[in-house]
C-alpha cells in the first residue's frame, strides 16, 4: 500500500467516523436523553457533558485531517479543496470547543440559579432562557452545517478516489 492510499483510508474513515457519531449524538443520544430524563437541568448536564466530550474527539480528528490533507496537498495539488473543508470542519470544532460549549454552559450556570431565585434573568443576560436558546439554535445550525460539510467531503474524497493513487 502506497503512502497515498494510507493517507487516503485514514481520510476515510476519519470523516465517516466523525460523521457517524455525529449524526449518532445530534439523533439519537441528545434526544433520548431528553425523553428520559424529566427533570430538564439535569438531561441538559447530561447533555453538555456529552457535546463536551464530544468536542474535545472533534478537535482531535480534525486537527489530524488538516495535517493529513495539508501533506496529501503538498503531493497532489487536486486535494486542496478537501484541505479547504477540513480547515472549514477544523474551524467548527474549535469554535464549539473554545466558544459555543463554554457559552452555553456558562449560560446554563447562570440560567438555574437564576431559577432557584425564581429570577428569569440577571445583569448580563435580561432573559437567561432566550439567551440559552440563541446559542442552543446556534449549535445546532453549525451542527448541520458541519454534517452536510463532512457528508461533501466524504462524497467528494470517494469521487475523486482515483486521484489518491
Amino acid at each position: 500500500m502506497t503512502i497515498r492510499r494510507l493517507i487516503y483510508a485514514k481520510f476515510l474513515v476519519l470523516t465517516a467516523m466523525w460523521w457517524g457519531w455525529t449524526v449518532l449524538v445530534d439523533i439519537f443520544v441528545i434526544p433520548t436523553v431528553f425523553r428520559t430524563i424529566d427533570i430538564f437541568f439535569k438531561a441538559g448536564d447530561l447533555g453538555i457533558a456529552v457535546f463536551s466530550k464530544l468536542n474535545n474527539l472533534e478537535v482531535f480528528v480534525s486537527s489530524i485531517l488538516v495535517a493529513l490533507l495539508a501533506y496529501q496537498v503538498t503531493k497532489n495539488k487536486k486535494a486542496l479543496p478537501l484541505l479547504v473543508m477540513s480547515i472549514v470542519a477544523w474551524l467548527i470544532a474549535m469554535t464549539y470547543f473554545a466558544f459555543l460549549t463554554p457559552k452555553l454552559t456558562h449560560v446554563t450556570e447562570l440560567w438555574k440559579t437564576a431559577d432557584l431565585m425564581g429570577l428569569t434573568g440577571v445583569a448580563e443576560y435580561p432573559d437567561l432562557q432566550q439567551a440559552h436558546q440563541f446559542y442552543h439554535k446556534l449549535y445546532i445550525g453549525t451542527d448541520v452545517f458541519k454534517l452536510v460539510l463532512l457528508t461533501v467531503m466524504l462524497g467528494y474524497g470517494i469521487w475523486k478516489e482515483e486521484e489518491w493513487r
